[in-house]
């Protein structure tokens, strides 16, 4: 009887969720006492040892154990104090917390104009991207990133729906190399506009021809430019006149997944575009 009620009391603790007043307080205990924190998740101290190692006094020390303590996120045995599992969660989710605000103060101009609707992902994933922005003595910067990438890599896929004669002049380069690899799904806007400028529409013809390119035409929307490389997957950020306002580049797997999904559905609803069939958006006709 005795083992069925302590088997009955450890499961009604463990369905038992802190209130929001509790958990906001933990929280706010690991904000201001992250140091001790700190201290005591990296090994088991005693007293002395974190006055040592926060150069704080020991009445200072007293008080942020009595608190961490109070919250359950640390716990004492045989004299020293340790960091408790539910301790160690917060302050290591807190610690990424931190991270990811700092990294995206760092875009905060450009994750305001990311057309949020449109992405798969959430743009924390975003937090480690690297940006490349228009600078007054470098304007076409992004648009030269791109064709940096595109030269570098082996294998590209591409969703385009910009006009960038960068990124044209990047596969043209690159359609040379027997192991070079690109295909890219095309706005019907995007070619049309190729094909009625003179020296763009050779580029094209001369893309359409290369045995490694594989070029599709699109009847539908794409949002924005995406890449995706070997190793990176980067997208175009455009302002509302469609004016390039940076490059987002990140190598995190959720945003691979998502570009690569959104590559393969609108290849497979695109047509693939053989030598001569940019003739058929000569002025604008489709």
């Amino acid at each position: 009887a005795l083992t069925f009620l302590v088997v009955g009391f450890a499961r009604r603790r463990m369905d038992t969720k802190p209130s929001g007043g509790v958990a906001e307080a933990a929280v706010e205990t690991v904000q201001e006492r992250r140091e001790f924190l700190d201290a005591v998740r990296e090994r088991s101290r005693d007293k002395r040892s974190l006055v040592a190692a926060t150069d704080v006094s020991r009445s200072t020390v007293d008080r942020a154990l009595r608190e961490l303590e109070s919250h359950g996120l640390v716990e004492r045995a045989d004299g020293e104090y340790r960091a408790t599992a539910y301790g160690d969660l917060l302050a290591g989710e807190f610690a990424g917390l931190l991270d990811t605000a700092a990294a995206a103060w760092e875009i905060r101009d450009v994750l305001g104009k990311l057309p949020a609707e449109e992405l798969g992902f959430e743009l924390s994933r975003l937090a480690d991207a690297d940006v490349t922005t228009p600078t007054s003595a470098d304007p076409t910067a992004p648009m030269q990133r791109v064709a940096e990438l595109k030269q570098d890599a082996t294998r590209v896929r591409s969703l385009a729906s910009g006009r960038s004669p960068g990124a044209l002049d990047a596969h043209e380069d690159a359609a040379g190399s027997d192991d070079h690899h690109f295909a890219s799904v095309c706005s019907t806007d995007l070619l049309a506009w190729a094909a009625n400028e003179p020296e763009r529409r050779e580029q094209v013809a001369g893309l359409l021809d290369a045995d490694s390119v594989a070029v599709y035409a699109y009847d539908g929307d794409i949002p924005f430019p995406v890449g995706i490389t070997e190793n990176v997957v980067f997208f175009g950020v455009e302002s509302a006149e469609g004016a390039p306002v940076a490059l987002v580049e990140t190598t995190d797997e959720r945003v691979r997944e998502w570009a690569v999904e959104a590559f393969e559905t609108r290849r497979e609803a695109a047509t693939e575009l053989g030598p001569g069939d940019l003739d058929e958006y000569v002025d604008g006709e489709t």
